[in-house]
């Protein structure tokens, strides 16, 4: 393992009883023990869901035990062999060697997974649980705090009523009141509850140290700060569709200017924020947004995304704060000549980043857009290795991030039956707290974030081009993809069944070598 690199075991136990459990390891290693419990899974029993290893484990002759073991190597440890053991209470043992390597991995990632989610928890506490296990999983969580129905004159705008610290709830109401030709918003709450995450102060005691979460959605979008429906004219044309009512577009563009300098005033500087519309609308339905501005499929969608980008230049112009204007595409094929000459940030479904992969990969090249590939995670049953081999080939292409598209159970179901999204799961305690519990796929994903690492070092050590990179890649594993859809607006689930963990095991051998020369 490279200096800063998680890196993970797993033990299969069996027995008759209940035994105790000891881990060792030389120089005094962070180490997290995890139990996996068994759901049912395509007919199968599958370890998924991750609870705290117990003092006492009950050992069973006819199934497995699944013990996980997390090793967080330090930042600054030297390059050697750490030797340990492990120890059950029966009188069995098994040694661990841990060989760190002569590098170290970079404190920010350089290769984002963002779990997405949608809807913020009740309490600020719940919310920094989440981040904090995706922080130790190096990905970060973030939520959706907007519904798809904030269009209509009076419609709520967002949902940012967390309950603080102080006991006292975000006051929604006055977030949303923002008043046509306003040139100041209420950022005193939203800076109470987000702060810690986008200063780092979260994470001061953390492995990695205050690294602050590197995306967050701002609640900028085609009905905040004011619901478009009420200033729309029924014109197709973006353009043309709120020209009666200036105020409209310049009242987006001031309360982006003014959240430009609360972010510079608060230090804000390190994360990239995200202008982002997700909705899907209709022009004959007014209780939503007259276009589908989330993965758009005709011309007029992509024309309003450009409108809307646009408004996003006017307001970030000037400032510091890193602000994207994101979008979110399933069919690029139907941009039609929009979106040309701007350099956003594309996330782009993984079945289109199969089948349109040259027409995204000319964007990057002629616009310098970024590009991230959104898709879902593998099934509870199939091997985690898909997640390793999905994250292999985007970056083999030019993509610098991934975004499963829902990774949060919030209602506990996952820790009885196999939730394909359930990357995080919500649970309570015996006093009705909440408790953040994770997926071992988690690990996966973690795993693989850091084989990209590994990757992006050895290019830049090497001064090799994208190309290079791909050449590289492809003498070690092979990347057939396979994109399963349940229906046409399915994120995909994609597969990769022809690659095998040696493969894998020698890429990331060949890679640590020259590293390590």
């Amino acid at each position: 393992a490279a200096a800063g690199e998680v890196t993970s075991f797993q033990l299969l136990l069996r027995g008759q009883s209940s035994q105790s459990l000891q881990f060792t390891l030389d120089g005094s290693l962070r180490m997290e023990l995890w139990q996996a419990a068994y759901v049912p899974a395509e007919g199968r029993s599958i370890p998924d869901p991750l609870l705290p290893l117990p003092k006492q484990v009950l050992l069973r002759d006819d199934q497995d035990t699944c013990v996980i073991a997390d090793v967080f190597v330090p930042f600054d440890a030297k390059p050697g062999v750490r030797k340990g053991q492990v120890r059950i209470s029966d009188g069995r043992s098994l040694p661990i060697e841990l060989t760190v390597l002569p590098f170290a991995l970079p404190k920010e990632a350089t290769f984002l997974c963002e779990m997405n989610g949608y809807g913020l928890p009740d309490h600020v506490d719940d919310y920094y649980q989440l981040q904090q296990v995706a922080y130790d999983h190096r990905v970060h969580s973030n939520i959706l705090h907007y519904s798809h129905n904030t269009a209509a004159p009076g419609s709520r705008k967002s949902n940012l009523d967390m309950r603080l610290k102080s006991g006292k709830r975000m006051d929604n109401k006055r977030y949303d009141n923002v008043a046509a030709g306003a040139t100041s918003g209420y950022w005193d709450d939203f800076a109470a509850a987000f702060g810690p995450c986008l200063d780092g102060s979260l994470f001061a005691d953390g492995h990695r140290g205050p690294v602050p979460v590197p995306g967050f959605y701002l609640t900028f979008h085609e009905s905040w700060p004011l619901n478009c429906r009420a200033y729309f004219d029924g014109n197709p044309d973006a353009y043309e569709a709120f020209s009666k009512h200036p105020e409209y577009s310049q009242t987006f563009v001031n309360l982006l200017q003014d959240f430009n300098r609360v972010a510079q005033k608060n230090g804000w500087d390190k994360t990239r924020f995200q202008v982002y519309l997700n909705n899907k609308g209709s022009m004959n339905d007014a209780a939503k947004a007259p276009w589908i501005l989330d993965e758009p499929s005709g011309f007029w969608d992509y024309r309003a995304l450009q409108y809307y980008g646009e408004l996003t230049d006017r307001g970030r112009m000037g400032g510091t704060t890193k602000i994207d204007y994101r979008i979110d595409i399933s069919r690029p094929e139907y941009c039609r000549g929009q979106l040309d000459g701007r350099s956003d940030l594309w996330v782009v479904a993984t079945s289109a980043f199969q089948s349109y992969r040259q027409l995204v990969m000319d964007r990057m090249i002629r616009d310098g857009i970024t590009v991230w590939v959104y898709g879902t995670s593998n099934h509870v049953h199939e091997s985690n290795r898909n997640l390793q081999a999905w994250a292999l080939d985007a970056r083999r292409f030019g993509a610098s991030g991934m975004v499963p598209w829902q990774t949060v159970n919030k209602d506990g179901s996952a820790l009885k039956q196999a939730d394909q999204l359930g990357l995080f799961i919500f649970d309570q305690d015996d006093n009705g707290r909440t408790i953040v519990r994770h997926s071992l796929r988690l690990k996966a994903w973690r795993d693989a974030q850091q084989l990209v690492e590994y990757l992006n070092l050895l290019q830049k050590k090497m001064s090799w081009t994208d190309e290079d990179l791909r050449v590289f890649v492809g003498q070690y594993v092979r990347l057939d993809a396979a994109v399963k859809k349940t229906n046409d607006d399915d994120a995909g689930t994609t597969s990769y069944e022809q690659v095998s963990p040696s493969e894998l095991d020698a890429l990331r051998a060949a890679v640590a070598s020259l590293l390590s020369r």
